[in-house]
């Protein structure tokens, strides 16, 4: 036991110690340095974006974002970090672009390649991979607030499963966000997702409007809602005119009818019949209407000289700018299209600040969402070619984040301290830790062999159900629901009379035919349970449940609190980019305790007990846990207190306490 405290101390750093750390001494704690490079040369002036992204532009475009850098490195007398050694480099794309560590499998003929353009190549592999798509589900999930019941109410799996089609068939930003402004019709149908994004604020369009400026225009309105803005220029008159584009468009669902069809045919139904009835009509029913309506009365306490009590204002964009005489097809279609418009510098700008920021961890203006008219970035020179190249991708996002994978800058090694956000040079990569889903989906690479291969189907469940009923009439749901009630009944007195059976078992009953009764009932409530859930004929062969360890993006959105997820900080999907990557010591309690020794050593099924099965001897077994958690060779003393560690704990208890030292670590938690 002394060796492996020994271990862990010479070794690592758990995250317990590292909560209790300032952010400057966790980055010293997480990284070598290596020599630095000899200071850049001057920048050229800034050259034009070329038009065509083919591999030259992109290689070209990578060099003009490097030079702009680098003059300004160069004025401010700061010299950058070294270059990312190919094992750095590799687990931070993985991590960036796969939200995942990667696999043992998948690092080795990386590591093993001589070829110079292995770098680009793993870039281009992993932006078309699918565990791309479930990366950037999560950054457009924090942003959308994208949940799986969205207001409790309404089913939250189109909304997600839009998200991840658009990601997968690399919808254009604008495109993405037009879809989402102008989304109508029925919410379950498939393709038709985008209207979850009015369903996330049914009943509040106040604060959809609020929320859309702050996403995509990168400025906080809110204030403007009771009153003038105290600091920006916002007039309440501009948050109501903003408001007008999307008056009358609601979200409704034919819940009422069905129960209502239910009632006529059998009277008041039991309660489990109710949901089931409520359930249906939400599924079937929630549609997004188009009120397309262009104007909005002002509320009874309007209080400025601008405009009166009650009246009624025409729609007009917050730069005061009257649009819905462009030819729009309707208010809500001009509302999008001025939106999304190259013309609507403010988008570009967020866009790009957005797509910049995630890959660099700081973005050219902080924060991302609180523009006012005199924000200006700290590298002009710089914004304006990112603003400028998204442009020219035609807002292509994966084409953006390879142009700036591709940079100098991007593969610097971490700085050691805290970053300045507001003057940030980008030296070097800011120090950062895992976020939940990038922790959670690195632990299920580890557990799971195909882990970008399980797929959530339940919004392909919805569809089905969907495509089979939405046609039919009232008093035909309404039978599909009786037929399910009844069946929900029964189960539900089969378990009243397991409860009785329990009670009697208190007072001295026979225990062996109190079990005997209870399996028979047990055995009843499972074979009705089909029958008792209006789905079940439209689940994909196989069944629902596909069981907890799979990546963040096909659980439930949010998981409940008290998850992995939640106390690494996962967003509960209530407030826009609500996730967060403080330490604190019950996270170290949850590595400590919870998944890592039961699931991924305590199982011989999980893929890294598969992988070290492989070894031959201790130094194979070594190289086998390095390379899996860490996606690097060990140092020669890691070799030395591995082999001690393993060599002196018996069955394979060894091998769990270096993998378990080594997931504890600092370097596991950290991006570098």
């Amino acid at each position: 036991m002394r060796i492996v405290q020994r271990l862990t101390r010479h070794l690592v750093l758990s995250l317990g110690a590292l909560a209790m750390l300032s952010s400057a001494e966790a980055g010293k704690a997480a990284i070598e340095r290596t020599e630095q490079p000899k200071a850049p040369k001057g920048a050229s002036e800034q050259p034009a974006v070329a038009g065509d992204f083919d591999e030259a532009a992109i290689k070209k475009a990578a060099g003009d974002i490097d030079a702009i850098i680098d003059a300004g490195l160069t004025k401010d007398k700061i010299k950058p970090t070294a270059k990312t050694r190919d094992d750095q480099f590799l687990r931070r794309i993985y991590l960036d672009l796969a939200g995942r560590i990667p696999t043992i499998g998948e690092a080795g003929p990386f590591l093993a390649s001589s070829k110079k353009d292995k770098r680009e190549a793993l870039v281009k592999q992993l932006l078309a991979s699918e565990g791309y798509v479930s990366n950037t589900f999560t950054w457009w999930a924090d942003m959308l607030r994208a949940r799986s019941r969205l207001q409790d109410r309404y089913d939250g799996q189109p909304y997600i499963d839009w998200i991840k089609q658009s990601v997968r068939e690399n919808k254009p930003y604008d495109k993405m966000v037009y879809e989402l402004i102008c989304a109508q019709g029925p919410g379950t149908k498939r393709g038709n997702g985008a209207t979850g994004y009015y369903a996330a604020d049914a009943g509040m369009p106040q604060d959809n409007m609020a929320n859309t400026v702050r996403l995509f225009l990168g400025t906080r309105l809110s204030c403007a809602q009771c009153h003038n803005h105290p600091f920006d220029k916002w007039t309440r008159k501009d948050f109501f005119q903003m408001t007008a584009f999307t008056e009358g468009t609601d979200v409704k669902t034919n819940e009422g009818e069905v129960e209502r069809a239910v009632k006529g045919l059998k009277g008041d139904a039991p309660y489990s019949t109710g949901n089931i009835a409520r359930r249906m009509g939400e599924t079937l029913g929630m549609n997004v209407t188009n009120g397309d309506k262009g104007e909005i009365g002002l509320p009874d306490n309007y209080q400025y000289d601008d405009a009166h009590p009650r009246d009624r204002i025409r729609a007009r964009t917050m730069f005061n700018e009257d649009i819905l005489s462009a030819g729009a097809v309707g208010v809500r279609d001009a509302y999008g299209k001025w939106m999304t418009s190259p013309n609507n510098a403010r988008f570009t700008l967020v866009a790009a600040n957005r797509l910049w920021k995630r890959l660099m961890r700081i973005g050219f203006i902080e924060p991302l969402d609180n523009l006012e008219d005199d924000t200006k970035p700290f590298n002009q020179e710089l914004a304006d070619y990112l603003v400028q190249m998204l442009k020219d991708v035609h807002y292509d996002t994966r084409k953006f984040q390879e142009v700036v994978c591709r940079t100098s800058a991007y593969q610097r090694q971490s700085i050691a301290g805290d970053a300045d956000r507001f003057k940030f040079h980008h030296e070097g990569q800011p120090l950062r830790r895992l976020t939940a889903e990038q922790m959670w989906d690195s632990l299920v690479t580890l557990t799971v062999p195909d882990v970008d291969g399980i797929k959530d189907d339940s919004a392909e469940t919805l569809y089905r159900f969907y495509d089979a009923n939405h046609d039919k009439s009232t008093q035909e749901l309404a039978q599909i629901v009786l037929k399910a009630g009844e069946a929900q009944d029964q189960i539900d007195d089969y378990e009243k009379q397991m409860r009785e059976i329990r009670l009697g078992l208190e007072k001295g009953g026979d225990k062996g035919q109190a079990e005997a009764k209870i399996k028979d009932l047990q055995g009843k409530q499972n074979a009705l349970r089909p029958a008792a859930d209006m789905f079940s004929p439209y689940y994909a062969k196989g069944g629902n449940n596909l069981g907890p360890m799979r990546r963040a993006s096909e659980l439930p959105s949010p998981m409940p609190p008290g998850h992995f997820l939640r106390v690494f900080g996962q967003s509960n999907r209530q407030l826009i980019d609500n996730s967060t990557d403080s330490l604190n010591l019950t996270q170290a309690l949850e590595l400590m305790n919870g998944m890592v020794e039961t699931t991924i050593f305590g199982d011989d099924k999980s893929a890294l007990s598969l992988e070290l099965a492989k070894g031959r001897n201790l130094d194979d077994k070594v190289l086998i846990l390095y390379a899996s958690i860490l996606s690097r060779r060990p140092a020669g003393f890691e070799i030395e207190y591995g082999h001690k560690v393993m060599a002196l704990a018996p069955n394979h208890r060894g091998v769990q306490y270096l993998g378990w030292a080594l997931v504890n670590s600092a370097e596991f938690a950290f991006n570098e």
